[in-house]
């Protein structure tokens, strides 16, 4: 490797890093918001907080890293046509394809790691936050129910304790089950933890429930109440696209009806895990085809940038519709490869192409 192409690969890396990390940041800040409640209403405790958002991290980072990456190689040869140096390297002798050099490996790391993260981290990831949240809104709002107020558990269960005891007993319980229409005032109380998840065993207390048109009554020493989600709720609930590896989604279980059901999103699903990586190789030949092409103004590049800008977003809209829209028919399913694999064609063929001059036409010479 060239001592200009470690210059210019760098200079790119380091915009990227910087770029990246504050990205990261901001989304982690606005997307906490959503998980906040966790631990204001749930009790969540703030190791799980932090978990949620580094799981949550893969999934955007296959949308963030292609944009950043174009910003990164925009700015970096941008600032190098302003400075004059990619002009001292162009009379020396570099050509476009020497030049772009840089930007095209760090194109080629980049959609490397995204495959990555397409192939493995995103689905292991997403199926692991999931079961987290359904966890999070279960058995930890078992766990850490307080005192004086009502805890909502689930979207059927509420549960309401007067005190809480150093040994962790409840006192004076009420709980509510609106699914089953089932009430039951209890005196004491404790939380244990079952194979089949967690559950509350009350004592000294009264059922109240609907059977037959009619309010129920009954008085007990002892009864268990399931408050939790079932340990086994991973294996049994309907896994979603994004939680899939590849193979799953090529390959999907049609005897399945909820499969056939949303067998388009699946497939969808699968041919952007395929191609959503090389948009980032695409839009760094894009960035690097058009601020090489643009020539050198002393007026700037704005042009030039906005130009590029406008081509990124409709390569980068044109891929989310795309794939959204193959969700509901098969038939976009060939331009989501085209929309992306054209313009990084057509952009290499411009960059390695060698500039061709045409040449002068010889001087007429005066007629003695």
């Amino acid at each position: 490797m060239s001592m200009v192409t470690r210059y210019i690969s760098r200079q790119i890396t380091v915009v990227t890093i910087v770029a990246t990390l504050s990205m990261c940041m901001l989304i982690t800040l606005v997307q906490s918001v959503r998980f906040i409640e966790l631990i204001v209403n749930n009790g969540l405790p703030l190791s799980e907080f932090l978990r949620i958002n580094i799981l949550a991290a893969p999934r955007y980072l296959v949308y963030l890293l292609p944009i950043v990456l174009f910003g990164a190689t925009l700015f970096t040869y941008n600032r190098m046509i302003n400075d004059s140096e990619l002009i001292v390297l162009r009379a020396a002798g570099f050509s476009r394809g020497r030049l772009s050099r840089p930007g095209l490996l760090l194109g080629v790391i980049i959609t490397a790691i995204l495959y990555s993260q397409t192939l493995y981290f995103l689905p292991a990831s997403q199926s692991e936050l999931r079961t987290i949240l359904l966890q999070a809104r279960s058995e930890w709002g078992a766990a850490f129910l307080r005192e004086g107020r009502f805890t909502s558990i689930g979207d059927n269960v509420t549960i309401f304790i007067r005190e809480r005891t150093a040994s962790g007993e409840l006192v004076d319980l009420l709980y509510h089950n609106q699914k089953d229409q089932l009430t039951i005032i209890a005196e004491r109380g404790a939380i244990i933890d079952r194979p089949d998840g967690p559950r509350i065993i009350v004592k000294n207390g009264s059922k109240q429930f609907f059977k037959d048109g009619r309010l129920h009554l009954l008085s007990f020493e002892q009864s268990s109440l399931d408050v939790g989600l079932s340990k086994k709720s991973k294996e049994l609930r309907w896994i979603e696209p994004q939680e899939r590896f590849l193979p799953d989604l090529l390959n999907p279980d049609l005897s399945d009806p909820s499969v056939q059901q949303f067998i388009l999103k699946i497939k969808a699903e699968a041919h952007n895990r395929i191609l959503s990586p090389v948009i980032a190789l695409t839009l760094a030949s894009v960035a690097i085809a058009i601020i090489l092409g643009g020539g050198f103004s002393r007026r700037g590049q704005t042009k030039t940038i906005l130009s590029a800008i406008g081509v990124m977003l409709t390569i980068y809209i044109g891929n989310i519709s795309l794939v959204n829209a193959a969700g509901g028919n098969a038939a976009f399913v060939p331009a989501i490869y085209a929309n992306a694999l054209l313009p990084l064609a057509a952009s290499l063929i411009f960059i390695l192409m060698p500039k061709q001059y045409r040449k002068r036409p010889a001087e007429a010479r005066p007629q003695s």
